[in-house]
């Protein structure tokens, strides 16, 4: 693999996404540690939640409108 593409697994993105996986100051940081390695292309971050994407989106409504019609 030549090309990463950091994004966090959760449905909001916030201060850990920032300082634990974006920040090129912080050596500990997900990207400083990709890009120290060497071995990539491009290292890409996307510092969205999966909340972002409409399709996960989606799922969650249909989640609840279950949920809700289940109680009543």
């Amino acid at each position: 693999f030549t090309k990463v593409v950091l994004r966090p697994l959760m449905v909001v993105a916030g201060d850990h996404a920032n300082n634990d996986m974006a920040d090129p100051e912080d050596p500990e940081s997900w990207i400083s540690q990709f890009t120290a390695d060497g071995s990539f292309e491009s290292i890409d971050c996307q510092i969205e939640g999966l909340g972002r994407i409409a399709d996960v989106e989606a799922l969650y409504v249909a989640h609840t409108a279950e949920a809700i019609a289940a109680i009543g």
